[in-house]
């Protein structure tokens, strides 16, 4: 078990309060040979001095402070400099279970997997705990296919473990000429996760938690609106042309479904004309992805596939009936 390095990066920006917890419980992990790659993507409060103080005093912890560009080049430098045999992420905010990695790494060689995908929990900023995710049982604990992983997409609004990069055990080789786009600031997972998807033949599925996520009020997946949010329905583009592809039309019409919400949602709130002229030229992608899907879709989804075809205005005016409609009938049931 020892002679398997495991890399794990970690990306740093303005982390002080809690960046202490997040490196203790790395350096705590049972029964595994690791290093700790941090990546200080130009924090302007203490964090830099607080990795510095744990790379003194630990010989597997490496610290590279860079210029702040944003966390996809951050995690790039990481991979850059990864020496071990799987790669593991974690974000600065998070913590792990002490058995986490050994967990991993345990199933990754027992079923010699190219991704074992672990369960998560997550925390309140106190460190109360929230809730535990529930992985279907038909896919926990086994082997899964390409498919199936992708039928994780339509859990997205109960878990996004398929998405996001932590959580996850790669083999090293997994990342070989696939890197996050420098440009992408948010929703970076979902530009790599095709390419992730079709690298790895072998994916296992565990329930065990094997990380801890808290909910931070002043994390970048939780802040206020802003043209960043644009990344969300671009990100969900390239999972759908992904989804296509493969010719999983079921989970690409859902997908769609997720993506032009997401972009109605930016077309809500962003009024700016940078703003406006990237919705329309999105609105032109999903308009393809329409057309493509409709001789696909079944009834209901055929309908609203062809509103969005019409207009983005019709589509989103029924979606906005809809909803009202939905409202009375909750209310008028309570």
């Amino acid at each position: 078990m020892k002679d398997n390095l495991i890399s794990v990066i970690l990306t740093v920006y303005n982390r002080e309060k809690c960046l202490n917890r997040c490196i203790d419980s790395v350096l705590s992990q049972k029964d595994v040979n690791l290093e700790l790659v941090i990546i200080d993507d130009g924090s302007s409060d203490s964090s830099p001095q607080i990795c510095d103080r744990y790379a003194a005093t630990n010989e597997n912890v490496r610290v590279i402070h860079k210029k702040n560009e944003g966390i996809s080049i951050a995690r790039n430098m990481g991979l850059d400099n990864a020496k071990g045999d799987y790669i593991f992420f974690i974000d600065d905010d998070d913590f792990l279970p002490e058995d986490a990695l050994y967990t991993l790494l345990s199933l990754a060689q027992k079923h010699d997997t190219d991704l074992v995908i672990g369960n998560y929990a997550e925390y309140n900023d106190d460190i109360s705990l929230k809730r535990i995710i529930e992985i279907p049982e038909k896919y926990s604990n086994k082997m899964i296919s390409n498919r199936e992983a992708c039928e994780f997409l339509q859990l997205i609004y109960e878990t996004y473990i398929i998405i996001v990069n932590w959580a996850k055990l790669y083999k090293k080789n997994v990342w070989d000429g696939i890197r996050f786009p420098d440009e992408v600031i948010k929703s970076e997972d979902q530009f790599v996760f095709p390419k992730i998807m079709e690298r790895c033949e072998k994916i296992y599925v565990t329930d065990k938690v094997v990380y801890n996520q808290v909910m931070s009020e002043h994390s970048i997946t939780r802040s206020s609106y802003d043209r960043r949010f644009l990344y969300h329905p671009e990100g969900n583009a390239e999972i759908l042309k992904y989804l296509l592809q493969k010719k999983y039309y079921d989970l690409a019409l859902f997908n769609f479904r997720d993506g032009a919400n997401k972009l109605m949602r930016c077309n809500d709130v962003l009024a700016d004309e940078e703003c406006v002229n990237e919705i329309q030229r999105l609105y032109m992608i999903y308009h393809d992805f329409a057309v493509y899907l409709l001789p696909y879709a079944k009834y209901q989804d055929k309908f609203r596939l062809q509103l969005f075809i019409k207009s983005f205005g019709f589509y989103a005016s029924a979606r906005n009936i809809k909803k009202k409609l939905k409202f009375k009938k909750n209310r008028e049931s309570n």
